[in-house]
């Protein structure tokens, strides 16, 4: 039994590798898994996203991937002019 516990230092640094490779190996793994769930995630709520969309623009599956760009870039323009007079709004009562 003692013969099994000694070692020489290239054993051991043999050992470690091993380790190391099989450690790398299940990191991999992990961070593939990972980057799995974060895509299906993306991908689910990109078409929660769309059917809302579809939802208020009943007409939009008509769109082409441009009108809805279009759509969307006017939307984003709204939504920061609101935004912009909202702060503006909020500046202004605290000035009083």
């Amino acid at each position: 039994m003692s013969e099994a516990k000694r070692r020489s230092p290239e054993e051991k640094l043999a050992e470690l590798n091993k380790k190391m490779e099989q450690l790398k190996a299940q990191k991999q793994r992990v961070q593939a898994q990972l980057s799995q769930k974060e895509r299906k995630e993306r991908t689910r709520r990109l078409i929660q996203v769309g059917a809302i969309f579809e939802r208020q623009f009943p007409r939009m599956a008509d769109f082409t991937l441009e009108q809805v760009s279009e759509l969307a870039t006017a939307l984003g323009d709204l939504v920061k002019e609101k935004q912009a007079a909202q702060t503006a709004a909020n500046k202004e009562g605290d000035s009083k």
